[in-house]
């Protein structure tokens, strides 16, 4: 059974430019607009024996690839459970970097982690040939976002001009957070239209606590819009928010819409501990 042990016990480290993203062309209004759609992705998650004899140490990586367009605030990466294993981290410290790069003009950012991991001694295991089998897993939380990029465009004009209304729709993702708004144009001005929300959970993480909302610009929104509402025992919310403009003249405006949040993903590995014969 071979056993690589490195004189570094932790490490993270954050890289800027090592990978580029797939160069994006053009799109439909309905289509995902957030780079490749895949957030913050666990490219690995390995451990370099998965089967160990008591005592022996074992490293254990983790690669996150950053997809995301805005700033994200990593906070404390760490292994849990552990069970009857020891992880150890060096002189670095814990994987905690104090933040990792947004994607830009075709750059992932990339940071690597690895640990140290321990079995327990012989005598800790007791008389069974076949120790415990552990599930190790990476907590990786960290506060994201997502925004349109693309506007949800509005148009807004007197009553007595407008014969016909549409539908207009905008659907966008990161691989965390998947949202869609949809409202009917033109609207008339001094009256109030509603723009209806479908915000969704995508991807392997889960959402904790609550999300955060914020409409652009204030001068359409109203101020009843909620700006903020939790997720509890489902995966998707709808909500809807007026939208409404004075005046007297024809105008299209540009609506954004940002939803902050913290996200956890939390892949597994095996470690397995077996006496030697």
């Amino acid at each position: 059974m071979e056993t690589k042990i490195l004189g570094l016990m932790a490490f993270a480290v954050a890289v800027s430019g090592c990978s580029q993203l797939p160069s994006g062309g053009g799109s439909q209004p309905s289509e995902p607009q957030q780079l490749s759609g895949k957030g913050l992705e666990v490219t690995e998650f390995r451990v370099t024996d998965k089967t160990v004899s008591p005592g022996q140490t074992v490293s254990v990586f983790l690669t996150l690839k950053n997809f995301h367009r805005e700033e994200i605030n990593l906070g404390d990466i760490y292994l849990r459970n552990l069970g009857s294993l020891e992880s150890s981290a060096g002189p670095d410290g814990p994987c905690t970097p104090d933040e990792i790069g947004q994607a830009k003009k075709g750059v992932a950012p990339v940071m690597e982690c690895e640990w140290r991991v321990t079995a327990p001694e012989e005598d800790e295991i007791g008389g069974f040939s076949q120790g415990p089998r552990e599930s190790i897993v990476a907590n990786i939380p960290y506060d994201s976002i997502i925004k349109n990029y693309r506007p949800l465009k509005v148009k807004f004009m007197p009553l007595s001009q407008i014969n016909r209304t549409s539908k207009k729709t905008i659907s966008f993702s990161n691989g965390e957070v998947d949202v869609n708004m949809e409202t009917e144009t033109p609207v008339p001005l001094g009256q109030e239209k509603l723009v209806d929300f479908t915000v969704s959970k995508a991807g392997s993480g889960r959402i904790q606590g609550k999300y955060s909302f914020d409409y652009t610009p204030s001068t359409v929104f109203s101020e009843e819009c909620p700006t903020q509402d939790e997720p509890i025992l489902k995966d998707s919310l709808d909500f809807s928010c007026p939208v409404s403009l004075e005046g007297q003249e024809e105008v299209t405006r540009n609506l954004f819409f940002t939803i902050r949040y913290k996200y956890i993903k939390a892949p597994s590995t095996t470690i397995t501990i077996v006496k030697d014969s």
